[in-house]
């Protein structure tokens, strides 16, 4: 409340967004380098208009959870070899040998791919998607590649309910 007996309402997200690769990867801009160096002191090095959008970038989680019903996989990986290379990114703790707990979140790893284009990103998250091997633990992966060839995904019809409307997908993993 302020001195006139006003509300304001301010919304306070202490942390970095688990997507804020999607924006690294687009503009280029470190999102938690450039956090840690303000939070230092430093200003913000740019104004809003030098930040420039190019291309296309789709994040996935590579969760270990079972791809049909999304319940927790854990185990040991006694695989795990991940893409690499031009538009490719990967966030990741996991390792062979990594031990994966089914009380916590079953995130192993983010893919973020890159392309110049919506259909050259689609393309790539194909090949990226089919390059990781992880054995051990059941993993998403098999969803995101039937998503990848999906009608409305590829035609942009995308909602919330995504999932809830192809109920198909969860079944051909």
């Amino acid at each position: 409340r302020d001195s006139q007996g006003e509300f304001y309402f301010l919304e306070v997200n202490p942390r970095v967004q688990v997507e804020h690769t999607v924006t690294e990867m687009i503009t280029g801009v470190d999102l938690v380098q450039l956090g840690i160096r303000i939070a230092a002191g430093e200003s913000l090095p740019f104004n809003q208009d030098e930040v420039q959008f190019r291309g296309h970038a789709i994040q996935f989680r590579i969760n270990a959870e079972d791809p049909t019903n999304f319940v927790p996989s854990p185990g040991r990986l006694w695989e795990c070899h991940f893409p690499g290379g031009y538009g490719i990114r990967v966030d990741t703790h996991a390792h062979v040998g990594y031990e994966m707990p089914g009380c916590f979140d079953s995130l192993l790893a983010k893919l973020i791919v890159w392309g110049k284009d919506r259909d050259e990103a689609i393309a790539r998250s194909r090949a990226a998607l089919s390059e990781i091997a992880i054995i051990g633990v059941d993993t998403v992966i098999p969803l995101h590649r039937s998503i990848m060839d999906e009608h409305d995904f590829l035609n942009r019809r995308i909602t919330i309910r995504y999932l809830e409307e192809h109920p198909d997908l969860l079944g051909s993993t």
